[in-house]
């Protein structure tokens, strides 16, 4: 790993090699006293770090020298290793790399495409751009209350339980290997009641019109059409539902149909003019975006938190921001994460290096006055939502409810325009869409 020349983020890196097979054993060279942050990840997974010197030495060449002679007593000294993966996209190595080969090992190479060479791109066995490996990450975190509230659902919905009691959710929460101290209770028995309470409040309609069961179906039909990729009307709904959860009839008053039927009644979902079945909006929104919801009673104030922390250097990477904004704010895994997410793809940071794909991780100075980060951060929940459909210019009121909380458009009118300079987002009368969106 040429980290000198192209620091990456050496947990995904790795993450990424283990889909491919087993890693066993690496070097990564780079003048180590300035990536202090960045040793122990390596040193953890095993990968020994090779010393070179600073950046102003006039030594590169000597330096990919170094690598290329590791790797080739590597390929001697331990024939039965046949993958060798390079993440540097110099097109000095394409020798090392058509070397390699000619030995009959596999060669992969991970860098960043525009730092890499056609030749280096071609030469070996398969080509993986950092950028698509940073855009798959996720942020992970130990799981909350919610999350495990979430997942008890979930369980009850596929068991298809009849009621929700104190046996069914130590039976579930006992199979989930749970600690109830890692949420800060002082028993078991009030973790058990505290859950009980919630995922009843889940359940149960306001009203208490529905039973458990038609309630948590009709959450279920919800989601299936949020979710689906297609169209449904009305009879394709009910064979779509029966196939994945059928419909006990003995557990209800009303058929199927009579309770879909009764949920366009109650505007739960909506029949369009062709006769399909959708979940209105931003309930649809809610659903298809449930990990990255915009927390408009949160944003404004983790914004001008993470803001100030990179301007008065106190953050050296986006996790380290989202993680001092957690405990200072006191705010859920859920919350944070959405906003992580947000900044990662607000565009508004740089890689040390100079790179504008930039990980969790990876240390990043933020390019930005307040405001445009501000409006960046924003914009990627209206962006979120475009990338999945148009969004009429009447619904821009219901848009603006979801992500500010107000049907006031004057903070989504500056948003729209602000991604309309970025030709992101166009006007297509009555329509706004995502550019990649244009021609469908």
């Amino acid at each position: 790993m040429d980290y000198q020349n192209q620091p990456v983020d050496p947990e995904l890196i790795i993450e990424k090699i283990k889909e491919l097979g087993k890693i066993v054993g690496g070097k990564a060279y780079a003048h180590w006293s300035k990536y202090p942050a960045t040793m122990f990840s390596f040193s953890r997974h095993g990968i020994e770090l090779i010393e070179m010197p600073e950046d102003g030495f006039e030594n590169k060449k000597g330096n990919d020298i170094k690598l290329a002679i590791d790797a080739i007593e590597t390929m001697f000294s331990l024939p039965h290793i046949n993958v060798f993966v390079l993440v540097t996209g110099d097109a000095d190595f394409v020798p090392l790399v058509k070397k390699l080969r000619i030995y009959g090992k596999e060669v992969i190479v991970v860098s960043r495409s525009k730092n890499t060479s056609k030749e280096m791109e071609l030469s070996a066995d398969l080509f993986i751009p950092y950028e698509d490996i940073v855009k798959s990450e996720k942020i992970e975190d130990k799981d909350t209350i919610e999350d495990i509230v979430d997942e008890i659902i979930r369980i009850i919905e596929e068991h298809q339980y009849d009621d929700v009691n104190e046996n069914i959710i130590k039976r579930i929460v006992s199979g989930m290997k749970i600690d109830y101290r890692d949420f800060g209770f002082l028993s078991h028995n009030d973790f058990i009641n505290h859950l009980i309470k919630e995922i009843r409040n889940e359940f149960y309609s306001k009203n208490g019109e529905y039973s458990e069961y038609e309630e948590n179906y009709m959450r279920y039909i919800e989601r299936l059409l949020a979710t689906s990729v297609i169209p449904l009307k009305l009879e394709q709904l009910i064979e779509k539902a029966q196939e994945k959860n059928p419909w006990i009839t003995k557990n209800s008053k009303y058929s199927l149909k009579e309770l879909i039927l009764k949920m366009i009644v109650e505007n739960r979902l909506w029949k369009n003019s062709k006769g399909y079945i959708l979940v209105p909006i931003p309930r649809r929104w809610e659903i298809k975006h449930e990990k990255i919801l915009p927390y408009p009673e949160f944003r404004d104030t983790f914004i001008e938190y993470v803001y100030n922390l990179f301007k008065e250097k106190k953050a050296n990477s986006i996790i380290e921001a989202i993680h001092s904004a957690k405990k200072d704010l006191n705010l859920t895994n859920k919350v944070v994460g959405s906003f992580g997410i947000a900044l990662k793809f607000s565009g508004k940071f740089i890689g040390k290096d100079g790179s504008d794909y930039v990980s969790m991780k990876t240390p990043v100075y933020l390019n930005s006055d307040f405001n445009n980060f501000k409006i960046a951060v924003e914009a990627f929940y209206l962006k979120s939502i475009l990338k999945d459909e148009d969004i009429h210019e009447k619904n821009i009121p219901i848009a603006s409810k979801y992500i500010y909380n107000t049907e006031n458009t004057k903070k989504l009118n500056i948003v729209i325009e602000y991604l309309m300079n970025l030709q992101e987002v166009f006007y297509v009368k009555p329509y706004y869409k995502y550019y990649k969106n244009l021609n469908k």
